[in-house]
């Protein structure tokens, strides 16, 4: 009976460390360190370069609130495998001209937001779109 009983707090210790891992949400600079946003279409010379608060406030909040963790590692400095892809370059206050990074893309049907070497997250479909429209609008 106590095998059993050690058994079942085994699985059920798994299960909430497993549970538990699934909550790791994306992380952007905050809005007021943030310079401006360049946002790049890799496969061409088209950009955007934003510089108003209010647009990268929106832009921030849009893909904070709309992805979700792909409990997919990030082990590259870009996608790989994927032939186009958007690069979203945020510049800081204090960090002169090295951005933080991330690039959006489309695999397999899903779109995807990759952080270098921090993870990969699903991204919906419409704020993939709304930023790609970004590009088109200059």
């Amino acid at each position: 009976m106590k095998k059993y009983t050690v058994i079942i707090l085994i699985a059920i210790c798994f299960l909430a460390l497993t549970a538990c891992g699934n909550k790791k949400e994306i992380v952007l600079p905050e809005v007021e360190n943030i310079t401006e946003v360049e946002i790049i279409e890799n496969t061409s010379e088209i950009f955007k370069i934003i510089s108003d608060k209010e647009e990268i406030s929106k832009l921030i909040s849009d893909i904070k609130d709309n992805s979700e963790n792909d409990n997919t590692e990030s082990v590259n400095d870009q996608p790989t495998n994927v032939d186009s892809y958007i690069i979203i370059k945020f510049y800081h206050k204090d960090e002169g001209k090295n951005p933080s990074v991330a690039y959006l893309y489309k695999e397999k049907g899903n779109c995807y937001i990759e952080q270098p070497y921090t993870g990969i997250w699903k991204l919906k479909q419409g704020i993939f779109n709304n930023i790609s429209d970004l590009i088109s609008k200059k």
